[in-house]
């Protein structure tokens, strides 16, 4: 409801369109208000520009051209950021070459019933046929945290893999809250794919 006072029209428009209104007739208010203000600095944070090309949802069969044995770091959101989950960014790394796949955050999950934690079952399913062929897959869910995990996305970063493993936690050491619901889904598809 809009009041057509001189208040109301004000205090409508400052809220609707952040919009400060002040025609001098409070001017003492206003610069106590202002003595009373923080400053707010801004930090300067670097901007990264060079995005990595990651891996896809669509590209979890490059799981069977991997000739190594393999560690399956799956590094987990500390929060939920652009999304209703803890969104998880798989990366293998093959041990023999040290040559690293990684996959985008947004395509994996282990919450909910979508596409998310479908991606999540296939990838387990491919690491399960890996397994069959005679190689080793050491899996590795752990907990990161979100910018930590964005900015390694970007090659102009300079967060390496070594920065994510020595920074996060493990997953069955961080079982708080949806976590629980995590560390349970987990579990779930290690015992479907015989991953245990």
């Amino acid at each position: 409801m809009i009041n057509l006072n001189y208040n109301g029209i004000k205090n409508t428009l400052s809220s609707v369109f952040n919009i400060p209104i002040d025609r001098g007739l409070n001017k003492e208010n206003s610069e106590l208000e202002m003595e009373n203000e923080s400053i707010i600095e801004i930090e300067d944070k670097p901007i990264f520009k060079d995005y990595k090309t990651t891996l896809g949802g669509w590209n979890i069969d490059l799981i069977d051209k991997i000739n190594d044995n393999v560690i399956v770091y799956f590094f987990i959101q500390k929060t939920k950021d652009s999304s209703a989950w803890n969104l998880v960014a798989p990366v293998i790394l093959e041990k023999s070459t040290g040559k690293i796949n990684q996959y985008g955050l947004g395509y994996f999950a282990l919450e909910g019933s979508g596409g998310g934690l479908s991606n999540m079952s296939s990838i387990m399913f491919y690491l399960k046929k890996h397994r069959e062929k005679g190689y080793e897959v050491s899996l590795l869910p752990k907990i990161v945290e979100n910018k930590l995990l964005s900015d390694y996305e970007f090659v102009d970063s300079g967060i390496k893999l070594t920065d994510l493993t020595e920074n996060s936690i493990d997953l069955i050491n961080y079982r708080k809250e949806s976590f629980k619901w995590i560390y349970k889904q987990y579990n779930e598809l290690l015992s479907k794919y015989e991953l245990e």
